[in-house]
């Protein structure tokens, strides 16, 4: 048997379980009036006075009255509180259910709503509508609540509010539906554009009468099928993946292009926008989607990115109001970029670097501020950190004397600026070359000239002395004058075999014929040239032998180490020495000539391998040098991709060093 207190409390949720079923099960009403019946009800079944659905702004601190009962209760709809200064904020701090029986006796007795409605009782809880603070239900009396709120008060409070909350949110989806059918309805009638409707696996519930003259089917026969039975085979793999995505996630797929084939069997270009159609539940129940035939502007489209590609240049807008920045193909793939991805103007600015990224700047401003167009070459870096050159040409747009947006093209120019830059290089190193074989060439032609001059000013003097003098005496005499005009002929041939050797290697007409050479018998064999005027001045030449070998052409190795030993001899003093030495450095042959001789200064050390400013030294016994034949070898190891290296002090010798690959 039950005792009293547990029949009381039967009977009180028994009471409220028939309210929630009277209020949940009222006939189909306007919205305000499910609301106030359900504050009327709930306000007498608690024995309060007030009743209110609030709706709240925690940003501006806002309680604003949405529904109310009594109707004398002096509130009305869209009255606004401090939300501080009313009983839910404590009800907001809480996210429960609040109730307080005698307020007086309670710890909110100092609440600025008790100061100014002296309301002692209270109970309220927080409305949320799809995760989101809607507001409030609360039910509150200037009297003590007698008995104070049972435990089912509680239960009541919480299946009212999300009751109140779905109903709210039921009606605003029931008015968006109610809108969108209606705008739809409105735009198949009045529109161009395909509008369709499909249940959920895209076959076709509804086609707006557009449909005959895009595709050339009648409403009628497209009723019933499915849309991607009439897609391109290709497109609908690619509207498969991505874009389907996106309706899956967001609800929408916005501008989607693909292929479509018309009544005639031929493929046109369609561009579609496609969105879930959703029922009171917010349940989805099918798609809907508008689509216009692009054929016309895919075709322009395609042969305008065929000639982007082309000529490596694409289009941009940028939008100084929105911020909005817009770039084709092509730009994208200059900037080595993914097409379509997000785009910011800042990062778009770091592909330019130092000097260009403030000349951009610099021009944006220009074409922001005053109105001026530009058309600069710039330095950039791709996202693949690929150096290029680029032409930028933007121009302002204005509306009502100011700047609304930039456009312009963006364009590859490596190719050309790199075309230049080596036309301009090849110009100015022909020109050096040019400048360089004159004034050489004229140096030589002097040198020639004066050498036989001398030979034949030589030659007629000795002619007169054999013809004035032919005792014994006068023949020795003349032939010391041979001797002479001898010596003075070698030289001059030397000087001219220098100058054809070198002059073929300027044009490249020798080719380095690698074979291995033993650097020992090369140096023995050009040793053996020198061994007479060695002799003349008593230098000693030592070669240490070695079994080093190197890949080398033989001739062309044979003139660096002759012209090498000939100018240790020819700067060796008398009683000198020239050491040659062969050591093996790795993969590297290094061979040392290495004389006693005058040595040279640093002034003339760094002059030997100029072609403008050779200089010119006599030896120990006044021998003539052009300085030709050092040139010579050093084009000639250049091209066995070796390095000839000098040491040398002015009175300590010289000594010259050339490292030469083994293989």
């Amino acid at each position: 048997m039950r005792s009293n207190n547990s029949t009381t409390d039967f009977e009180e949720t028994e009471k409220r379980l028939q309210l929630l079923y009277q209020i949940t099960s009222q006939p189909q009403k306007d919205l305000n009036d499910q609301l106030n019946n359900a504050l009327e009800l709930t306000t007498k079944l608690l024995e309060m006075e007030i009743g209110i659905i609030s709706s709240i702004s925690k940003e501006e601190n806002k309680y604003t009255i949405r529904n109310f009962f009594p109707d004398d209760s002096g509130l009305s709809v869209g009255q606004s509180f401090d939300l501080g200064n009313t009983y839910c904020s404590i009800t907001l701090e809480s996210d429960d259910v609040i109730a307080i029986n005698h307020m007086k006796e309670s710890a909110y007795k100092r609440h600025p709503c008790y100061d100014a409605f002296s309301l002692e009782a209270y109970i309220g809880i927080p409305i949320v509508i799809d995760g989101n603070l809607y507001g409030t239900i609360n039910f509150s009396s200037p009297n003590p609540k007698k008995g104070g709120f049972v435990p089912s008060d509680y239960t009541l409070m919480k299946l009212l509010s999300e009751w109140v909350g779905a109903t709210i949110m039921r009606a605003r989806t029931v008015k968006v539906l109610k809108e969108k059918n209606e705008r739809l309805e409105l735009i198949s009638k009045n529109s161009a554009d395909l509008i369709c409707l499909h249940d959920l696996d895209g076959v076709y519930t509804y086609i707006s009468p557009s449909v005959e003259s895009i595709l050339g089917y009648t409403f009628q026969e497209l009723l019933g099928r499915n849309h991607a039975d009439l897609i391109h085979e290709e497109d609908l793999k690619m509207l498969m993946e991505a874009p389907r995505k996106e309706l899956e996630e967001n609800g929408v797929i916005t501008n989607a292009r693909y292929r479509i084939r018309n009544k005639n069997g031929e493929y046109v270009w369609f561009e579609s926008s496609v969105s879930t159609v959703r029922d009171v539940d917010n349940k989805p129940i099918g798609l809907q989607s508008t689509s216009r035939d692009v054929t016309a502007r895919k075709k322009l489209e395609l042969m305008f990115e065929n000639a982007q590609k082309m000529a490596n240049v694409g289009g941009w807008e940028y939008d100084l109001i929105s911020g909005e920045i817009f770039w084709t193909d092509e730009v994208y793939r200059i900037h080595d970029k993914e097409i379509g991805s997000e785009l910011v103007m800042e990062e778009g600015m770091d592909h330019f670097p130092g000097e260009g990224r403030e000349k951009l700047s610099m021009a944006i401003n220009k074409a922001a501020m005053n109105h001026e167009k530009y058309d600069i070459v710039l330095p950039f870096i791709s996202e693949k950190k690929v150096f290029k050159w680029v032409r930028a040409i933007g121009k302002p747009h204005i509306v009502d004397g100011s700047v609304v947006r930039l456009s312009g093209t963006f364009q590859d120019i490596t190719k050309q600026v790199n075309y230049e830059k080596r036309i301009i290089a090849q110009n100015e190193e022909m020109l050096k070359l040019t400048e360089t074989r004159d004034k050489l060439y004229s140096i030589i032609a002097h040198d020639l000239k004066g050498a036989f001059f001398g030979i034949n000013g030589m030659i007629d003097l000795l002619i007169e002395e054999l013809e004035e003098d032919k005792s014994e005496r006068g023949i020795e005499r003349s032939l010391k004058g041979l001797s002479l005009v001898h010596v003075s002929s070698r030289n001059a041939y030397d000087l001219l075999e220098n100058l054809l050797e070198w002059i073929e290697v300027q044009n490249g007409a020798i080719t380095v014929n690698k074979q291995k050479v033993n650097i020992s018998e090369l140096l023995t064999n050009s040793i053996s040239v020198f061994e007479t005027s060695a002799a003349k001045k008593r230098v000693a030449i030592n070669l240490q032998k070695s079994d080093v070998e190197v890949m080398g052409d033989v001739n062309m190795l044979s003139t660096v180490f002759r012209n090498l030993i000939s100018n240790a001899i020819k700067y060796s003093g008398k009683d000198g020495e020239v050491k040659i030495t062969v050591e093996e450095s790795g993969h590297s042959a290094n061979i040392s000539i290495k004389d006693s001789g005058i040595g040279m200064s640093a002034e003339i050390k760094d002059q030997l391998f100029d072609k403008k400013n050779r200089p010119q030294r006599r030896g120990t016994l006044s021998e003539k040098g052009t300085g030709l034949g050092l040139l010579l070898c050093k084009d000639m190891v250049d091209a066995h991709n070796g390095t000839i290296t000098v040491i040398s002090e002015e009175n300590k010798g010289s000594e010259f060093i050339v490292s030469l690959g083994k293989s």
